[in-house]
């Protein structure tokens, strides 16, 4: 049974998700359990190309997967966009979806319950169960885009609560939120009200993300603070299930549409409990520029030893082949988020890590 460790991260199939988790090394990708929201990758088809690019980022190892409801088609369709919709529709096709995981032994199911009966969501557990996979019910309570709480929920928790099932994790999904802490309440309140009996060892993780939207309130060197470690202690307390772990979304956001101008240069360097970004409002600052403030802040710390971090520092230091664009910023950003809330709390030496990646990546 797959095991899922202290840190679930929800993930989209994205190019800088893809490239910051590829480069972590293999001791921290063994400490995280992705949550992958599946979508075409870019303009290739069939769809089981998103799920091969994933795996090559983490190979070998278990992931919960879902349906990635916030991409949009377009107008060019292909053959991975029409499975896609087929999964994305409410209700899903159960039988195209399964079709699609049976090549994917390490890819385990999150049900699919929107406009689903409680026969439909026995029928996704019997599936994960006779293909030997955990599954997890992933609770979408974003607004504007989840589907909530299903009516049979508590009959469907009763009945793996009377049979002692621990096969499953537990996931209350709230997206896109301006600080974590204002869903502290309603997630307590739903712990406690429809899962008080699931068994202790089950994972239960509230998943948002408050990574900013608008970039143009940052001028030089600014703090970012986020929440999400407040909420998992607020969330712990207010209950009585022994595991509430940690969840968020890696340093990124859900997929959005519309016009939105080019992004001005800037460098983003996590830190445990907040987003240290350089920038400027009135000029345009070069990579190197904004990555030496970064290097010569308080908040640096330059003893990771992982490749984001290493990737900051060289273009600081002007290297060819460094930061150079904004997709490869945020994967070293990713890259950074990931390995310190993997570790939090109990970072280890650089010497201690399994490296992955290898100086021809700078």
């Amino acid at each position: 049974m797959m095991d899922v460790q202290e840190y679930l991260v929800t993930l989209g199939i994205r190019p800088a998700e893809l490239s910051g988790l590829k480069e972590l090394p293999g001791t921290t990708k063994d400490m995280l359990t992705p949550l992958v929201l599946l979508a075409p990758w870019l303009t290739t088809t069939p769809l089981s190309r998103a799920l091969d690019k994933f795996e090559d980022s983490y190979s070998s190892r278990p992931y919960f997967i879902d349906v990635d409801t916030y991409y949009r088609v377009g107008d060019k369709p292909n053959e991975a966009k029409e499975l896609w919709a087929q999964l994305a529709r409410n209700p899903a096709n159960l039988h195209a979806w399964w079709e699609l995981l049976s090549d994917y032994p390490n890819a385990n199911p999150c049900l699919l319950m929107a406009e689903r009966t409680i026969e439909d969501a026995r029928d996704q557990i019997e599936w994960a169960r006779v293909n030997d996979r955990t599954f997890c019910l992933r609770i979408n309570l974003a607004e504007g885009i989840g589907s909530g709480i299903t009516q049979w929920m508590p009959t469907l928790v009763a009945e793996l609560a009377a049979e002692g099932a621990n096969d499953y994790a537990v996931v209350f999904e709230f997206g896109w939120v301006p600080d974590p802490l204002l869903v502290a309440a309603l997630a307590s309140g739903y712990a406690n009200s429809f899962f008080s009996a699931i068994p202790p060892e089950v994972p239960l993780a509230i998943s948002c993300t408050s990574f900013p939207k608008d970039f143009t309130i940052f001028n030089g060197t600014t703090v970012c603070d986020f929440t999400n470690r407040a909420l998992l202690a607020q969330v712990q307390q207010a209950t009585n299930h022994p595991r509430i772990i940690y969840s968020d979304w890696g340093s990124t956001k859900p997929r959005s549409y519309g016009h939105s101008s080019q992004p001005k240069n800037r460098i983003d360097y996590p830190a445990d409990a907040s987003w240290i970004i350089a920038r400027d409002q009135d000029n345009e600052v070069s990579f190197r520029v904004a990555a030496k403030r970064v290097v010569d802040s308080g908040h640096w710390s330059g003893k990771l030893g992982i490749w984001g971090e290493q990737l900051i520092n060289s273009t600081a230091d002007g290297q060819a082949f460094a930061i150079d664009t904004m997709p490869k910023m945020y994967s070293a950003r990713i890259n950074i988020h990931l390995h310190r809330q993997a570790f939090y709390g109990h970072l280890p030496l650089p010497e201690e890590l399994d490296e992955e990646w290898n100086d021809d990546d700078l």
